[in-house]
Order: C-alpha cells, then sequence, then structure tokens
C-alpha cells in the first residue's frame, strides 16, 4: 500500500501549431545538488518519485557539455545506423534484449553495460566508440545517484539499501538504448505503446514531442514537454515493487501531437538489477 497521499498532477497548456497540449508540470531538479545532497533539491526529487515518477534532471559545467557533446554523436549515430538497409541491421539481431530490433514503425538497437567493452560494435557506433562509452557511463553515473538519493530518503540504507541489487559490473540487462521511431501521416495510425518500464530507473533524451504519462489519480493523458538540456526520469516497476508502491512506476506510452511524417530519435538508458 502507498505509504503517500496521492495529489493531482499540475498542468499548463502549450499551444503547438493550431493544436492545444495540456502538458504535466514535471519538476526539473539540479543533478549537481543531488550528488551534494541538499535537502531541498533531495526532497523535490523523492516528492517527484512519490507522486507522478516522472521528473527531469538539469546539469551544468564540465558535466553538461560533455554529455551534451556525447548526445550529439549519439544523434548522428542514430540517423547514420537506422538509415541503413534492413538487410544490414539485421545482422546485428539478437534473441535477447540486446542488438537491434525492429517491428512496425519503431528500430532499436541496445548496447548491454556488462558487455560495452567486449562487444564489436557496428558502423557508425564503432567509428565514435569511445563517446558511446563515454555517454553509458555519464548515464549510469546519472541513474546511481538517482537510485542512492532515494534510497537513502526513504530510510532504505545498509543491507536495505536499494543500490545492493545494483552492484557495479554485476551482470545485469543494464545498458543503452537508440530508438528510431518517426511520427506517421496519420496520429490515428499510431499503434497503442502503453507500458512501465520493467526496471529501476529510466533516463529518456528526445528532442521532439512524443511523449504522454497517465496521471495516478484520474488516468488523463497529459502530454511531456521535450526539454533539450534536460534528461527525461522516470522510476520503473522494480523500484516500486522494491518500495512496496512508495515510489510510483508511472504509465506512458509514445505517441505524436500531429500527423506528418518526421524523423525521430531517442537516447535512453535502463538501469536494471542484476541477474
Amino acid at each position: 500500500m502507498s505509504q503517500t497521499m496521492t495529489l493531482p498532477v499540475s498542468r499548463s497548456t502549450i499551444l503547438l501549431g493550431d493544436q492545444s497540449l495540456d502538458v504535466a508540470d514535471l519538476e526539473v531538479i539540479d543533478f549537481e545538488k543531488i550528488v551534494g545532497k541538499d535537502p531541498v533539491e533531495t526532497a523535490k526529487l523523492l516528492k517527484a518519485a512519490e507522486s507522478t515518477g516522472f521528473f527531469f534532471f538539469t546539469f551544468s559545467g564540465s558535466f553538461s557539455e560533455n554529455l551534451a557533446d556525447y548526445l550529439r554523436t549519439a544523434y548522428q549515430n542514430c540517423h547514420g545506423y537506422f538509415t541503413k538497409d534492413l538487410d544490414e541491421k539485421m545482422k546485428d539481431f539478437r534473441e535477447v534484449d540486446r542488438g537491434y530490433k525492429h517491428r512496425p514503425g519503431v528500430e532499436s538497437y541496445e548496447i548491454a553495460r556488462d558487455e560495452q567493452q567486449s562487444i564489436n560494435l557496428p558502423t557508425p557506433f564503432a567509428e565514435n566508440a569511445s563517446a558511446t562509452h563515454h555517454l553509458m557511463d555519464y548515464c549510469d553515473t546519472i541513474v546511481r545517484v538517482c537510485l542512492r538519493s532515494l534510497s537513502d530518503s526513504i530510510g532504505r540504507d545498509g543491507s536495505s539499501s536499494l543500490e545492493n541489487s545494483h552492484p557495479p559490473g554485476g551482470p545485469s540487462d543494464s545498458g543503452l538504448k537508440l530508438v528510431s521511431s518517426p511520427t506517421l501521416a496519420r496520429t490515428a495510425d499510431v499503434p497503442d505503446s502503453t507500458h512501465t518500464d520493467s526496471g529501476s530507473i529510466t533516463l529518456l533524451w528526445c528532442e521532439k514531442w512524443a511523449s504522454q504519462l497517465r496521471t495516478k489519480e484520474s488516468k488523463e493523458w497529459l502530454w511531456v514537454e521535450p526539454k533539450p538540456d534536460c534528461v527525461l526520469v522516470n522510476v520503473a516497476d522494480y523500484v516500486q515493487k522494491e518500495t512496496g508502491d512508495r515510489l510510483h512506476s508511472p504509465v506512458h506510452r509514445l505517441t505524436q501531437p500531429a500527423d506528418g511524417v518526421v524523423d525521430r530519435y531517442f537516447v535512453s538508458y535502463y538501469l536494471r538489477p542484476t541477474h
């Protein structure tokens, strides 16, 4: 049973072309202050994880600059990779949740954290392997700082810490997932992708409108505004279960606000518990 009272999600209205979008007002949290254990920012993080389960991290200094460089390379890699012929990409297919996957409207390529130094990356990721590995390292740092802060905030430390299920270097399915999901000519043709994430903490970068969350209290769908200088973060199922539903794994989906075909790439990272 949840230990917190569910509060209505604050929202605002944004005009996008001739459309009016209802947008969730998500917390924007200073990552550097979470690293420094700032009590105000730490409380904001806990509140967001207990309520919507979604929030943004913003970054500063050299961390922000380096991360932006690695992300630019990742988006370029996505374009170079996903525009290759399907037969070429299918050479990277793997039965496990790694490598290349394809289904109507969505393609992905996933690199597992525990094999990032041993796997032979395809072109163009191989030509930019250093930037790809550095991006994974930065992502792993972000999710682990987040998990540690949340664990400490709810009194899960020592032998009960949430970190104990995520030892660095342990075998797991944590990893970087790169996705191509162009918008469709007709919004009505977008397939239903309603889901929650099965891991622990998820990071998502996307420069275009793509995500909606479903509120806990009213089951309404609200848009998540893309913020180029931030990363969207959400709690996932494992953490919700381990905290007795105190932290919330939100229902969300991939969609589009308007008709028209436009390239759209996602850079995501999933922290998952060890096997």
